[in-house]
């Protein structure tokens, strides 16, 4: 049986970075754009609350994500990324679901992110793990898809 495995790791490994400029082409052919980078660097990862994830399937890198802070109580998804052949098999809701993990160890209240229009399969992943759409936080692409998600600490559920 296959398992996916989703963990921060150095956003400078050589798996890490190979994600990275896949899912750069891929948004910069989709978007007919010459940087796909969305505004992503690195050092956007590198700092206290922030992590990069990246998926794996029996130890092979099939996807990844980070996490940057937006503010004390709210960061922001990006880099979402699942290697083609792997897509619909749950390698993003794992990486969504690491994320939110240390977006609560981190002590974060909320998350937000943005995605394209051309991107409908993304829309409903973020919708269907309960992300609700909200106006644009960043940028000046008016066709962005933006979206939050408010964090519940396990705590506060328990009776």
């Amino acid at each position: 049986m296959s398992t996916i495995v989703a963990s921060s790791e150095n956003v400078r490994s050589a798996d890490s970075e190979q994600l990275i400029k896949e899912l750069s082409a891929e948004l910069a052919a989709l978007y007919e754009v010459s940087d796909g980078g969305a505004g992503f660097h690195p050092e956007d990862v590198e700092q206290p609350r922030s992590a990069f994830v990246v998926a794996r399937l029996n130890g092979y890198p099939v996807g990844c994500g980070a996490l940057r802070p937006l503010d004390d109580n709210a960061a922001e998804i990006k880099r979402m990324y699942t290697r083609s052949d792997y897509r619909r098999q749950g390698v993003g809701q794992a990486i969504i679901a690491e994320l939110e993990r240390l977006a609560l160890e981190f002590g974060y209240a909320s998350l937000k992110l943005q995605t394209g229009p051309l991107q409908p399969e993304a829309v409903k992943l973020y919708e269907r793990v309960g992300y609700y759409p909200i106006p644009r936080f960043e940028g000046d692409w008016e066709l962005v898809h933006a979206y939050r998600k408010d964090l519940v600490p396990a705590e506060i559920n328990r009776p």
